[in-house]
This record gives structure tokens, sequence and C-alpha cells, in this order.
């Protein structure tokens, strides 16, 4: 078994041995939509319904995550691996052409309708994490249907295990 020197290119190496799924987060501050990819996603708390992810203070959306209330996250199916590298596109327009749901009262934050399943949350806490924000939601509604998604190893996607 190899031991490797502790860098953060080392240890992002190890991690990505750590199969993920993938989800896209998206939001509305002050008018503007800002969408992301996350796989730091992960369940809290049962009581109340709470989920955490992490967000990268040295992305130029970090100002209007940190003022988000309320977001949406959103479960990639395996085969819609084409929305993980629009919202990973720098310098564009990751909504265009694409179908958003308007926030309304039981989802206050703008969803993308091509979603099998979603959830939205309200921001209730955030945490100094390093180089990161974490995030931290309280769950409000959601809708469950994915079949299959997609998952995130060794720098390749994969799909996951069907339903």
């Amino acid at each position: 078994m190899a031991t490797h020197e502790i860098n953060p290119r080392s240890f992002r190496s190890l991690m990505s041995g750590w199969i993920t799924g993938i989800a896209i987060v998206t939001a509305e501050v002050d008018g503007q939509r800002v969408g992301i990819v996350c796989n730091s996603l992960t369940s809290v708390s049962l009581e109340p319904l709470l989920v955490s992810w992490c967000v990268d203070k040295k992305i130029s959306s970090f100002a209007l995550w940190q003022r988000a209330t309320h977001w949406t996250v959103h479960f990639v199916d395996a085969e819609q691996e084409e929305l993980v590298h629009r919202f990973t596109a720098h310098g564009v327009d990751r909504f265009a052409g694409i179908e958003v749901v308007e926030p309304n009262l039981e989802h206050p934050a703008p969803s993308l309708a091509c979603a099998k399943t979603f959830f939205t949350a309200k921001t209730f806490a955030q945490y100094e994490a390093g180089d990161h924000v974490i995030l931290v939601g309280e769950v409000l509604s959601y809708t469950d249907g994915i079949t299959q998604p997609l998952t995130f190893f060794r720098g390749k996607f994969l799909p996951g295990p069907k339903a």
C-alpha cells in the first residue's frame, strides 16, 4: 500500500475514489439566478429535516450563495450529464435555453423543469470551513422520481444503480 505526502492535490486524488452522486443547486438572489454543481450534499437531521452542502469561497457567485435564503437541489439523472457540463461552464448563462420553473409557494426557489427528483430548502445556517462555507438548509418540499442517478468516480461520470 502506497503512502503519499499529504497536500491538496494528492488528497483530492484520494477523495476521487469516493463515489458521489451529482446534484445541481439553484437559487435566485436579487433577481439574479445562480446554479452550481454539487457533490458534497448530505442529510444532516430528520428533526428538523436538514441537509448540507459546501460552496467554494473562490467562485464568482459566492456572494450570492451567502445571501440566498432559499435554494433547490436537483439530483442529476444518469442521462443528464450535459446538465453538469452546462452548470460547470464559465462565462455563460447556465439557464439559457433550459426550462425553469419559477419560484412559487411550494418551491420558493427556481427549479429545473427537467429534474425528476428535487427539493427546496430554506437556509438554516452557514459555517466557515477553510476555503468553503457549509450551507445547511431546512427542507420545505420535495419531489422524488429519479430511477438512475449520475455518479462521479475517479474523474469519470458513471450511471448509478437503477431503482
